[in-house]
């Protein structure tokens, strides 16, 4: 008789774990109605401390929270990538390296800005961007580097920092996953150049869609301010431009929600961290599935998704994706983490879908052949198909109880996995 639900046998978890997200509750509720009775539904053409403006309070204390100086914010986080690579000086000619896996718009917001994605590869161990791929990529045309904090986990930031000093590339790092982590005990986002931030409804800290840059340079915050301000510059008249710019500005509902969600933030990270400790503890006593080995420089890990890594050896040679059907059919919320494929094996890198002129990859300012089917970085290919696992944060936010679930159901699909190697 079948003992796995895969099978047919009985399910193993019959109810929610953690908490319905996002969370809210009279605060949010208070401050939406504060903007709703105040009329001031976006902030204007100023940007000043200590204003009434809820976007103006939240790049202040978003920022400071993350031992920023400057924060501009945003309508989501692939705008705020390429906000940041413009304040960057990124622009047509220019390469721009970036993580093979992690989240498309990480190399599409390259494109937007008319420069060339080149992927490099990543270190198995973490899903981060490994340093060594990083500084082989280097080409004269190199600009900047987005690091992706993957899963919320930082990145080896001394190495890539020195890289990059030492070959005058501008460091963009995209902390979409990672709010509150920490490096050495400094926050992300603002360890070198610029930091982008995404509030996307299923982020660790959300108002439905909404970004930020933050930066401790003045000079890239006046760009990005600029740039986010379809190019006007502060105490100038409202109808004089100066640059090219987008509009790119955040309302003041979304800016009232995140200045409430704050409130919360630490409370939630800290809880999210003693389950994740206590998840890796129990994976550590079950063959064949192992936490990442933390690096004891990464001081806080802010998770939007707990990354770990599947051993298909140890479990017989099952497939990875059988593994975690077999896991979900027990109701543990185990996915392949990672955000799926490599990003250049998406159609609109293989067919090359830039549009009827091909630029950026055709610009001549470019003037190279770029042939993305011809990539291959070859631990992002094996991590996405046979390594990684993951589990959304919100899976955190209970007891212990229920990542003891996730374990037990683990060891279940682990004690019968002859069912899986006979099916």
């Amino acid at each position: 008789m079948a003992k796995l639900a895969i099978n047919g046998g009985d399910k193993l978890i019959n109810r929610p774990l953690g908490k319905p997200w996002p969370i809210y509750d009279e605060r949010e509720e208070k401050a939406l109605l504060d903007v709703l009775h105040s009329g001031m539904w976006w902030r204007g053409g100023e940007r000043l401390k200590g204003s009434e403006s809820k976007v103006s309070a939240i790049e202040d204390a978003f920022a400071a929270y993350h031992q920023a100086k400057y924060g501009v914010a945003v309508t989501n986080g692939t705008v705020a990538i390429e906000c940041a690579l413009r304040a960057a000086g990124v622009e047509a000619g220019h390469e721009v390296i970036v993580p093979a896996l992690t989240f498309v718009a990480s190399a599409t917001a390259i494109v937007m800005v008319n420069a060339v994605p080149i992927f490099a590869d990543i270190d198995p161990k973490t899903f981060n961007l490994d340093p060594d791929a990083f500084e082989a990529a280097i080409t004269p045309k190199t600009k900047a580097v987005v690091v992706v904090h993957n899963g919320g986990y930082p990145a080896d930031m001394d190495r890539i920092i020195e890289i990059a000093k030492r070959h005058n590339v501008v460091v963009v790092e995209d902390c979409a996953h990672a709010h509150g982590s920490e490096w050495r005990g400094t926050r992300v986002g603002a360890l070198s150049g610029l930091g982008t931030f995404s509030f996307q409804a299923f982020k660790p800290f959300t108002c439905g869609e909404g970004g930020m840059v933050i930066t401790n340079n003045e000079k890239y915050a006046e760009r990005a301010f600029s740039y986010h301000h379809i190019g006007r510059l502060p105490g100038r008249p409202f109808y004089e431009f100066h640059v090219l710019g987008s509009n790119l500005r955040m309302t003041e509902w979304q800016g009232a929600i995140l200045l409430a969600q704050l409130t919360r933030l630490d409370e939630q990270i800290e809880t999210r961290e003693r389950n994740g400790k206590y998840l890796d503890e129990g994976l550590k006593q079950i063959e064949g599935v192992n936490p990442i080995a933390r690096d004891p420089r990464v001081t806080r890990w802010g998770f939007y998704y707990r990354n770990f890594l599947y051993d298909q050896e140890a479990f017989g040679g099952v497939p990875r994706d059988t593994f975690i059907q077999a896991v979900r059919a027990e109701g543990a919320p185990i996915g392949a983490g990672a955000h799926g494929r490599p990003i250049y094996q998406n159609p609109v890198f293989l067919e090359m879908n830039f549009g009827e002129t091909g630029c950026p990859i055709k610009c001549p300012l470019y003037g190279e052949p770029v042939d993305f089917t011809k990539v291959y970085c070859p631990q992002a290919e094996h991590a996405s198909t046979n390594i990684a696992l993951s589990i959304p944060h919100a899976n955190f936010l209970g007891g212990t109880e229920d990542i003891e679930l996730i374990l037990e159901a683990i060891r279940k699909v682990r004690a019968n996995i002859g069912e899986l190697k006979s099916a």
